[in-house]
Protein backbone atom coordinates (compact mmCIF):
# COMPACT_ATOMS: atom_id res chain seq x y z
CA UNK A 1 0.00 0.00 0.00
CA UNK A 2 1.50 3.58 -0.88
CA UNK A 3 2.25 5.92 1.95
CA UNK A 4 -0.01 8.16 2.53
CA UNK A 5 0.85 12.03 0.49
CA UNK A 6 0.87 13.92 4.42
CA UNK A 7 2.98 10.81 6.03
CA UNK A 8 5.84 11.15 3.02
CA UNK A 9 5.93 15.03 3.41
CA UNK A 10 6.07 14.50 7.24
CA UNK A 11 9.04 11.82 7.08
CA UNK A 12 10.71 14.46 4.55
CA UNK A 13 10.60 16.99 7.37
CA UNK A 14 11.76 15.11 9.68
CA UNK A 15 14.75 14.31 7.86
CA UNK A 16 15.71 17.49 6.61
CA UNK A 17 15.11 18.24 10.46
CA UNK A 18 18.12 15.75 11.48
CA UNK A 19 20.13 16.54 9.46
CA UNK A 20 20.27 19.93 10.07
CA UNK A 21 20.53 18.99 13.60
CA UNK A 22 23.55 17.14 12.35
CA UNK A 23 25.10 19.98 10.53
CA UNK A 24 24.39 22.58 13.18
CA UNK A 25 26.51 19.96 15.71
CA UNK A 26 29.28 19.16 13.26
CA UNK A 27 29.51 22.92 12.90
CA UNK A 28 30.26 23.87 16.34
CA UNK A 29 31.87 20.28 17.47
CA UNK A 30 34.45 20.60 14.44
CA UNK A 31 35.59 23.47 15.25
CA UNK A 32 36.21 22.34 18.86
CA UNK A 33 37.63 19.10 17.37
CA UNK A 34 40.62 21.60 15.28
CA UNK A 35 41.25 23.77 18.46
CA UNK A 36 41.66 21.33 20.84
CA UNK A 37 43.68 18.66 18.75
CA UNK A 38 46.30 21.96 18.00
CA UNK A 39 46.05 22.59 21.71
CA UNK A 40 47.83 19.59 22.20
CA UNK A 41 50.48 20.34 19.92
CA UNK A 42 51.12 23.58 21.31
CA UNK A 43 51.09 22.41 25.01
CA UNK A 44 53.25 19.09 24.05
CA UNK A 45 55.82 20.55 21.61
CA UNK A 46 55.63 24.18 23.01
CA UNK A 47 57.46 21.98 25.97
CA UNK A 48 59.56 20.01 23.64
CA UNK A 49 61.13 23.62 21.82
CA UNK A 50 61.71 24.99 25.51
CA UNK A 51 63.88 22.41 26.15
CA UNK A 52 65.30 22.67 22.78
CA UNK A 53 66.65 25.89 22.93
CA UNK A 54 68.86 28.04 25.15
CA UNK A 55 67.93 30.88 27.42
CA UNK A 56 68.24 33.15 24.91
CA UNK A 57 66.07 31.72 22.33
CA UNK A 58 63.76 30.47 24.39
CA UNK A 59 62.61 34.12 25.39
CA UNK A 60 62.65 35.59 21.98
CA UNK A 61 60.83 32.73 20.02
CA UNK A 62 58.44 32.73 22.81
CA UNK A 63 57.13 36.00 22.68
CA UNK A 64 57.10 36.04 18.71
CA UNK A 65 55.12 33.04 18.85
CA UNK A 66 53.16 34.32 21.63
CA UNK A 67 52.42 37.55 20.01
CA UNK A 68 51.00 36.17 16.48
CA UNK A 69 48.27 34.08 18.54
CA UNK A 70 47.48 37.90 20.13
CA UNK A 71 46.59 39.06 17.37
CA UNK A 72 44.54 35.66 16.43
CA UNK A 73 42.83 35.70 20.13
CA UNK A 74 42.38 39.70 19.35
CA UNK A 75 40.74 39.24 15.76
CA UNK A 76 43.75 40.18 13.30
CA UNK A 77 43.49 36.74 11.35
CA UNK A 78 45.27 38.00 8.51
CA UNK A 79 47.89 39.91 10.47
CA UNK A 80 48.48 36.98 12.99
CA UNK A 81 48.87 34.49 9.58
CA UNK A 82 51.26 37.40 8.21
CA UNK A 83 53.12 36.88 11.64
CA UNK A 84 53.01 32.66 12.23
CA UNK A 85 54.11 32.76 8.50
CA UNK A 86 57.16 35.04 8.92
CA UNK A 87 58.08 33.70 12.02
CA UNK A 88 58.21 29.99 10.45
CA UNK A 89 60.64 30.97 8.08
CA UNK A 90 62.22 31.91 11.06
CA UNK A 91 62.35 30.18 13.95
CA UNK A 92 63.47 26.73 15.17
CA UNK A 93 61.80 23.14 14.41
CA UNK A 94 59.82 23.07 17.58
CA UNK A 95 58.52 26.42 16.79
CA UNK A 96 58.09 26.21 13.06
CA UNK A 97 55.78 22.88 13.26
CA UNK A 98 53.97 25.45 15.92
CA UNK A 99 53.69 28.18 13.88
CA UNK A 100 52.60 25.52 10.99
CA UNK A 101 49.50 24.05 13.22
CA UNK A 102 48.49 27.46 14.09
CA UNK A 103 48.89 29.17 10.78
CA UNK A 104 46.75 25.77 8.89
CA UNK A 105 43.95 26.18 11.48
CA UNK A 106 43.60 29.81 11.11
CA UNK A 107 43.17 29.50 7.50
CA UNK A 108 41.12 26.75 8.03
CA UNK A 109 38.77 28.79 10.62
CA UNK A 110 38.87 31.63 8.18
CA UNK A 111 37.66 29.55 5.19
CA UNK A 112 40.60 29.16 3.13
CA UNK A 113 40.29 25.54 3.06
CA UNK A 114 42.59 25.02 0.49
CA UNK A 115 45.30 26.58 1.98
CA UNK A 116 44.71 24.81 5.35
CA UNK A 117 44.87 21.84 2.90
CA UNK A 118 48.64 22.62 1.44
CA UNK A 119 49.86 23.61 5.23
CA UNK A 120 48.63 20.48 7.04
CA UNK A 121 49.71 18.44 3.98
CA UNK A 122 53.37 20.49 4.08
CA UNK A 123 53.35 19.09 7.66
CA UNK A 124 52.42 15.61 7.19
CA UNK A 125 55.05 15.03 4.42
CA UNK A 126 57.67 16.18 6.59
CA UNK A 127 59.70 13.46 7.77
CA UNK A 128 61.66 15.03 10.75
CA UNK A 129 58.26 15.36 12.65
CA UNK A 130 57.05 12.54 14.92
CA UNK A 131 54.74 10.16 13.31
CA UNK A 132 51.77 11.19 15.63
CA UNK A 133 52.28 14.97 14.53
CA UNK A 134 52.10 13.27 10.90
CA UNK A 135 49.36 11.75 11.66
CA UNK A 136 47.78 14.80 13.47
CA UNK A 137 48.39 16.87 10.42
CA UNK A 138 46.25 13.91 8.12
CA UNK A 139 43.76 14.16 10.45
CA UNK A 140 43.03 18.05 10.85
CA UNK A 141 43.83 17.92 7.03
CA UNK A 142 40.73 15.61 6.47
CA UNK A 143 38.55 17.65 8.17
CA UNK A 144 39.55 20.92 5.85
CA UNK A 145 39.09 18.50 2.77
CA UNK A 146 35.66 17.70 4.08
CA UNK A 147 35.03 21.04 4.30
CA UNK A 148 36.19 21.69 0.83
CA UNK A 149 33.90 19.13 -0.85
CA UNK A 150 36.14 15.73 -1.50
CA UNK A 151 34.77 12.13 -2.45
CA UNK A 152 34.17 10.57 0.71
CA UNK A 153 36.14 7.34 -0.47
CA UNK A 154 39.31 9.27 -0.66
CA UNK A 155 38.63 10.78 2.66
CA UNK A 156 37.96 7.70 4.55
CA UNK A 157 41.23 5.93 2.46
CA UNK A 158 43.10 8.78 4.30
CA UNK A 159 41.62 8.24 7.63
CA UNK A 160 41.61 4.46 7.52
CA UNK A 161 45.07 4.06 9.00
CA UNK A 162 44.90 6.61 11.71
CA UNK A 163 41.68 4.12 12.73
CA UNK A 164 44.12 1.19 14.15
CA UNK A 165 44.24 0.10 17.33
CA UNK A 166 47.84 1.07 18.03
CA UNK A 167 47.57 4.72 16.58
CA UNK A 168 46.80 7.92 19.57
CA UNK A 169 44.12 9.05 17.22
CA UNK A 170 42.34 6.20 16.26
CA UNK A 171 39.09 7.79 18.26
CA UNK A 172 39.26 10.86 16.47
CA UNK A 173 40.02 9.20 13.47
CA UNK A 174 36.89 7.12 13.45
CA UNK A 175 34.62 9.96 14.75
CA UNK A 176 35.66 11.61 11.28
CA UNK A 177 35.22 8.72 9.26
CA UNK A 178 31.83 8.62 10.55
CA UNK A 179 30.79 12.27 9.93
CA UNK A 180 32.35 11.79 6.34
CA UNK A 181 29.60 8.17 6.08
CA UNK A 182 26.78 10.50 7.18
CA UNK A 183 27.74 13.27 4.61
CA UNK A 184 28.28 10.53 1.97
CA UNK A 185 24.61 9.54 2.49
CA UNK A 186 25.35 6.11 4.53
CA UNK A 187 23.49 6.58 7.60
CA UNK A 188 23.50 3.13 8.44
CA UNK A 189 27.66 3.22 8.47
CA UNK A 190 27.43 6.57 10.89
CA UNK A 191 25.22 5.28 12.96
CA UNK A 192 27.18 2.38 13.33
CA UNK A 193 30.38 3.42 13.51
CA UNK A 194 29.29 6.88 16.41
CA UNK A 195 27.13 3.74 18.32
CA UNK A 196 30.37 2.00 18.75
CA UNK A 197 32.26 5.53 20.15
CA UNK A 198 29.80 6.13 22.07
CA UNK A 199 30.07 2.34 23.79
CA UNK A 200 34.00 2.48 23.41
CA UNK A 201 35.18 2.65 27.44
CA UNK A 202 38.21 3.76 25.95
CA UNK A 203 37.49 6.73 23.63
CA UNK A 204 37.91 10.37 25.85
CA UNK A 205 34.95 11.01 27.27
CA UNK A 206 34.52 13.89 25.25
CA UNK A 207 34.69 11.73 21.51
CA UNK A 208 31.80 9.77 23.46
CA UNK A 209 29.71 12.23 24.59
CA UNK A 210 29.64 14.03 21.07
CA UNK A 211 29.05 10.49 19.75
CA UNK A 212 25.83 10.09 21.57
CA UNK A 213 24.61 13.74 20.41
CA UNK A 214 25.51 12.59 16.75
CA UNK A 215 23.69 9.15 17.14
CA UNK A 216 20.46 10.89 18.60
CA UNK A 217 20.61 12.94 15.57
CA UNK A 218 20.64 10.62 13.80
CA UNK A 219 18.02 7.91 15.33
CA UNK A 220 15.61 6.54 12.73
Amino acid sequence: MAEPIEEGIFREIDDELRQEQFAKLWKRYGRIFVVGAVLVVTTVAGYKAWESYDISNRGQQGERFAASLRLAQDGNGEAALDALNIFNSEAGAGYQMLSGFNAAALMADQGDDGGAIAAYDKLAGDSSLQSVYRDLAVLLGAISRLNNGEDSAALTDRLTPLSASENPWQHSARELMAVVAQQAGDKAKARELFKALSEDATAPQGIRQRAGEMLAALAE
